[in-house]
């Protein structure tokens, strides 16, 4: 990769926020994406984000994603449905929906959205990447979007306690992104129905299998 340089960022383990706000004090470039330690990039996933944001002097782009367990396919994420919603209906799809239909990763901003932004919420414990997404986008001037997979999301088996954990903490952060971004009124309409999302899941969590 002659004519790029990496520069490597070492802190003490203290959530995805902490080391994400690192990355955006440290980083340098016009353009800005997250990537975690166990996911991956398709090839052409920077270039194929950037293309429109330029074409369109865009400071958002979200792209389509894939998961995948064992390093097999499982599905696909795509943004097809989502063009043509407001911002107002992204946010409601993202913190209403049984299963995200697009994820803060498989975002490309600009750092000029990153100042209005600001940094990710520290205090996040789980949902951080959810509660993100949704300030780039109603800081957002202009967003693009890009139906090709651009990020790969692995998931992973976890311990019967780690699991329920995760659920539990991530029933309580669902609830507060809601709280933080929904009006009065459609709190009254999300706050049950995320409690039977989310119970849901557990009665899964517990009987089921769990891929995280």
């Amino acid at each position: 990769m002659e004519g790029i340089a990496f520069r490597y960022f070492e802190i003490e383990h203290g959530g995805k926020p902490n080391a994400v706000n690192k990355g955006l004090q440290e980083s340098n470039g016009d353009y800005i994406t997250v990537l975690d330690a166990d996911d991956q990039l398709p090839p052409s996933s920077v270039s194929s984000r950037l293309k429109p944001m330029l074409k369109n002097s865009a400071d958002l782009c979200i792209g389509s994603f894939e998961t995948q367990y064992r390093e097999n396919f499982q599905m696909l994420r795509s943004v097809k449905g989502l063009i043509h919603k407001s911002r107002d209906q992204l946010i409601r799809v993202l913190i209403g929906n049984v299963i995200s239909p697009f994820h803060q990763n498989a975002m490309l901003f600009h750092r000029d959205l990153v100042e209005r932004t600001g940094m990710m919420d520290p205090a996040m414990v789980r949902g951080q990447d959810k509660d993100y997404a949704i300030c780039l986008i109603k800081h957002a001037d202009q967003i693009v979007f890009v139906e090709d997979s651009v990020y790969i999301y692995n998931r992973y088996d976890r311990p019967f306690k780690k699991r329920i954990s995760n659920r539990c903490t991530g029933m309580k952060y669902h609830l507060k992104v809601a709280g933080d971004h929904l009006s009065v009124w459609r709190k009254v309409v999300y706050f049950p129905w995320i409690l039977l999302v989310e119970f849901a899941k557990l009665i899964h969590d517990l009987f089921g299998i769990y891929k995280k």
